[in-house]
């Protein structure tokens, strides 16, 4: 199952790309993975309209591979290459550790809600096969 997600190019700087996760079939209507080893799960709310921390340009690291759902809400997610992609609510995204980002709450008129699994390391997570 391929994943949207923030990437290090070539030059070192943060840009979309794909993650593969393996997937194994268990149905015809339902795939699992197999157990990860996830380091912590945490719930962040982010209000309509809040200032933002570090200025509307500021751009930040995670410091450690996670997934990121939006459950509430959207997320505007903007990185070096230039690239804004949003994310609605029940999508998700894998961030590299060292790829820099933004992210903005200011346009939902929900509260946005996230839900994500960190992953030990400090870079990408290996997902086991």
């Amino acid at each position: 199952m391929k994943l949207k997600g923030f990437g290090v190019d070539a030059n070192g700087r943060s840009a979309w790309t794909d993650v593969d996760i393996p997937m194994k079939e268990v149905t015809p209507l339902h795939m699992e993975t197999e157990k990860q080893d996830g380091a912590y799960w945490g719930i962040s709310i982010n209000q309509p309209g809040e200032p933002i921390g570090g200025g509307p340009e500021e751009m930040h690291l995670t410091n450690q591979p996670r997934i990121v759902w939006v459950m509430s809400g959207h997320l505007d997610s903007l990185l070096q290459s230039g690239e804004l992609r949003r994310s609605a609510t029940g999508e998700c995204t894998y961030v590299n550790g060292l790829a820099l980002h933004h992210s903005s709450f200011a346009k939902s008129r929900d509260p946005v809600i996230t839900l994500s699994l960190t992953f030990p390391g400090t870079v990408d997570y290996a997902f086991k096969k």
